[in-house]
């Protein structure tokens, strides 16, 4: 056997060959679900209650020089990412004529040994506290993820560090939302009441804001899918404080009315256009329609923001977020792809706004899901729901989607794009509906556009809209007159450019 031991230069190793020799030579540790140690089948653990020496029995270099510089480029990495403990070194070794690398760490025992229930609640709260800083102190440091068991992290001397060898792609949140799950699910065990999860919602929130204006969203709609069992209350108390949804009792009003059967308009990018957010008011009431979906972007591109967030408060609709509202609210400091355009007017709403206005937009929600129906701003697929579009090309995926969701119709805006993408015999095919009805009734998916309110792109200005029948599921696409030479004084007063003044003349 050949030993080489890779450490930090200058710094102080925790052993020497022989002891390297020592832990090879001692029967690899077992692994189980609630063990002291856990792992991959091909990792390989040997350990004296010292020291850790832990190895991928798949990971086979073709010379020693090889191994060594991959172990050499390995401690770079780790000690960039600075989470790992400081003494831990890697070995290069050679069994039986093949090349392996293995690593040794001092021995830490890791979180799901710790039985939480016996340490002072400061003392728990404070190290799930650390577990989630450190989590996402990384994500936003390199865009990656830790793995994110209780079972990857030990505290060590007073020091939290990660234990796994891997480090993964990052996943949109996907694995830490099921990890709070985990955590839900384990209240009882962690030691956590309501009064911890609110800490936990209070201290997360903050957090999250460091890598995205977005990321709590991602994080509660992802949590809202998690079955907790008995947590459930404890769920709702952590998600009301992480992302609280002080939109009022108006949409909590809203939200309940969505569940019966009466026909709902839906509605979607109103863009701060008050000439056709008025008509468009004008047509529903003359149906006797009290009940509305607005699929998010009130601001953005047009002149009046205010007038219009006002006629939807007073109306007390059930309002999700768009990416201009988004922008808008965070006053720009979002990871959102906007066109120059659109981000100038969004700037400049951001200046007309007070806010009252702003905390009002940042607090929409941007998911509504019923029983059979969903809505979104964007598409059903982003975790973020108000930046992905739905189009020829992303079609197929939201379907795939709702199928595997088992969600027969999603509402969703941001296409401009009045109409749908349907699923019928395992077939998909784009129907375009003009003041016509679209029957969803026989379809196992459909995607649903109501169109633009404020910004329609279909060669003239119009404001356009929807209906749904929730008994039949059925939907009526509405095209609605309105005045665009008011709309363009307002914009003229305003100093907005002219390619955005084209716009409305042509529909576009």
């Amino acid at each position: 056997m050949e030993i080489s031991i890779i450490g930090r230069p200058g710094a102080d190793c925790i052993a020497d060959e022989a002891r390297v020799e020592q832990l090879l030579g001692m029967e690899p540790v077992s692994f189980s679900h609630r063990g002291i140690f856990t792992g991959k089948p091909e990792t390989c653990i040997y350990s004296d209650g010292e020291l850790v020496l832990k190895m991928n029995r798949n990971r086979r270099f073709p010379t020693g020089s090889v191994a060594e510089q991959w172990c050499r480029s390995q401690l770079a990495k780790e000690e960039e990412y600075a989470v790992y403990h400081p003494a831990r070194i890697w070995v290069v070794l050679q069994i039986e004529g093949e090349w392996m690398a293995a690593n040794l760490t001092p021995y830490m025992m890791a979180l799901h040994q710790v039985d939480f229930n016996a340490l002072p609640s400061a003392e728990r709260m404070s190290l799930l506290e650390r577990l989630l800083a450190c989590y996402v102190d990384f994500l936003s440091r390199f865009n990656l993820k830790l793995d994110d068991g209780l079972s990857n992290f030990a505290l060590f001397e007073g020091e939290l560090y990660y234990l796994d060898d891997d480090i993964y792609p990052w996943d949109h949140f996907t694995a830490f939302t099921a990890m709070l799950g985990h955590w839900l699910r384990l209240s009882g065990k962690l030691g956590l009441d309501e009064d911890a999860w609110k800490r936990l919602g209070t201290v997360l929130k903050p957090l999250l804001r460091t890598y995205s204006s977005d990321a709590g969203d991602m994080v509660c709609e992802g949590l809202k899918d998690q079955i907790v069992g008995r947590s459930e209350s404890l769920k709702e108390s952590f998600l009301d404080t992480l992302c609280p949804r002080a939109v009022s009792v108006a949409a909590a009003k809203a939200e309940g009315q969505l569940i019966s059967g009466e026909a709902i308009a839906v509605i979607a990018d109103i863009h701060a256009n008050l000439p056709a957010f008025e008509a468009v008011l004008q047509a529903i009431d003359a149906r006797g329609i009290s009940r509305y979906l607005l699929l998010g972007d009130v601001v953005g591109y047009g002149p009046n923001p205010k007038a219009c967030i006002d006629l939807v408060r007073e109306r007390e609709m059930y309002c999700l977020r768009g990416n201009h509202d988004h922008y808008v609210a965070y006053a720009g400091d979002v990871r959102v792809a906007m066109g120059i355009m659109a981000r100038r007017t969004a700037d400049w709403t951001i200046g007309v706004l007070d806010e009252s206005d702003r905390r009002w937009l940042a607090e929409l929600p941007v998911r509504y899901r019923g029983d059979n129906w969903m809505a979104v701003h964007g598409a059903p697929v982003d975790k973020s729901f108000f930046n992905a579009y739905v189009y020829d090309m992303t079609a197929e995926r939201n379907l795939d989607w709702l199928i595997e969701h088992e969600m027969p119709i999603c509402f969703h805006g941001h296409s401009h794009i009045q109409g749908g993408y349907v699923r019928m015999a395992g077939e998909s095919t784009q129907v375009l509906a003009e003041n016509g009805v679209l029957q969803t009734r026989e379809m196992e998916a459909a995607l649903v556009c109501p169109g633009s309110i404020g910004q329609a792109r279909v060669g003239n200005p119009v404001a356009q809209a929807a209906i749904y029948y929730p008994d039949d599921r059925s939907v009526e696409m509405l095209a609605i007159e309105y005045d665009s030479g008011r709309l363009i004084e307002d914009m003229k007063r305003e100093g907005f450019p002219e390619e955005l003044i084209r716009r409305i003349r042509q529909g576009v």
